[in-house]
């Protein structure tokens, strides 16, 4: 079994080895045991396939260690740097030693790590559920799926939801983002639930500077047309998936369940709700079982009660902001960084990554927890920075 976790700050463990090889999370309670994984490769040195065949082997091992197969991810996504020009499904089945047409719900997509010269990384969730139920897949390869039964709930994710290839070549960003919205309702009905049941929300978008607005249009006519009062939170960033022609692709995680499950959209904080600038999407979301209690907050940029950039041009001012908006988001729950079970955070500039693991190591983001960081634009070119996290509390 590994060893303690490490205390040392991120930006100590930074100069001392480079990117991390992996680093593990592991959650227990609500009948489960729960474990975060990230993996990248041993070395920067090698080859694109030879880093992913590190990487590959290193998010493997850190769970056998833990007890847990790569049978029992139920989400992934993997940061790459290039669109890889092997068959990385059949790759990542053969270095988990699982068969090559296993479904795996594992989103790619091109978001170079931000770490010099990492060319992929990997974070992805596994679970183990107490008794005789475990995780299932299903058949079906779009969208991947997986659900898992805990405590009378059925928690299902959706990954790589696309719009339908078969739409008309002329179809405006705002129709094919509706379409990939029908298409996911669809699954989910398919599935036994409803977009009722949606607790978060991930949006990939090709120009995300040009394209966000007609996203934002058609998420709001959507969940208007649903009716849906609780909004569930989200985050909708830059990125494709890596070998797909498509403009947009979305995951989703889903809880039905009895009353004692409970859903709840988590006060807006210091930030404010992002539905006065017209954006229908939740700060995060609250999952409370018995014996857990999981926050899922959204993408969390520097912003002020008012919907305004906070520090625009400066890095380590919209990095202090954005940690101190997701730590606030956190305090509600009687949480900080120390529950953190996973992470991404997004940079506009590969050059600002030395700057966020010195503003990690300031706010106290423990530097074993689970945290890609990825390049991306966000959705206004003023924003430097976002994170997004989930974070669990035994009660």
């Amino acid at each position: 079994m590994p060893g303690p976790p490490s205390e040392k700050p991120f930006e100590e463990l930074a100069k001392a080895s480079g990117p991390r090889a992996s680093c593990t999370k592991r959650v227990e309670g609500a009948g489960s045991s729960e474990v975060f994984v990230l993996a990248s490769p041993s070395s920067t040195l090698d080859d694109q396939r030879g880093q992913f065949a590190s990487m590959a082997t290193n998010a493997r091992e850190e769970l056998l260690a833990e007890g847990f197969a790569p049978s029992d991810i139920v989400s992934g996504w993997l940061h790459l740097a290039a669109t890889p020009v092997w068959p990385w499904q059949e790759a990542l089945a053969s270095a988990w030693q699982m068969p090559s047409a296993t479904p795996l719900p594992i989103t790619p997509l091109l978001q170079a790590p931000a770490a010099p010269s990492c060319y992929c990384s990997l974070l992805v969730h596994a679970i183990h559920s107490r008794g005789p139920s475990r995780v299932w897949r299903g058949l079906t390869t779009q969208p991947a799926a997986s659900t898992v039964l805990r405590a009378g709930a059925r928690h299902l994710r959706l990954t790589s939801i696309t719009p339908r290839s078969e739409l008309a070549p002329g179809s405006s960003v705002a129709e094919l983002a509706y379409d990939m919205l029908a298409q996911a309702s669809h699954a989910l009905t398919a599935r036994g639930l409803t977009f009722k049941d949606v607790v978060r929300t991930w949006i990939f978008v090709r120009d995300i500077h040009r394209n966000y607005e007609s996203v934002n249009q058609a998420r709001n006519r959507f969940f208007g047309e649903q009716q849906i009062v609780r909004l569930p939170a989200s985050t909708c960033i830059e990125g494709t998936l890596a070998g797909s022609g498509s403009p947009l692709a979305m995951d989703l995680y889903a809880v039905s369940g009895p009353e004692q499950i409970r859903v709840q959209a988590i006060p807006p904080g210091s930030m404010g709700e992002a539905t006065a600038y017209g954006s229908s999407f939740a700060r995060g979301s609250h999952v409370d079982e018995p014996g857990r209690s999981m926050v899922y907050l959204s993408g969390t940029a520097s912003i002020d009660a008012n919907g305004a950039v906070v520090s625009a041009g400066s890095v380590a001012g919209q990095l202090d902001c954005m940690l101190g908006n997701a730590r606030g988001l956190l305090d509600q729950f009687g949480m900080d960084f120390g529950h953190v079970a996973g992470a991404i955070v997004y940079l506009k500039r590969p050059s600002d990554y030395g700057e966020f693991l010195r503003a990690a190591s300031t706010h106290g983001l423990p530097a074993f927890a689970p945290t890609a960081v990825v390049v991306a634009d966000i959705c206004r070119p003023e924003w430097l920075c976002e994170i997004e996290l989930c974070a669990a509390k035994a009660t």
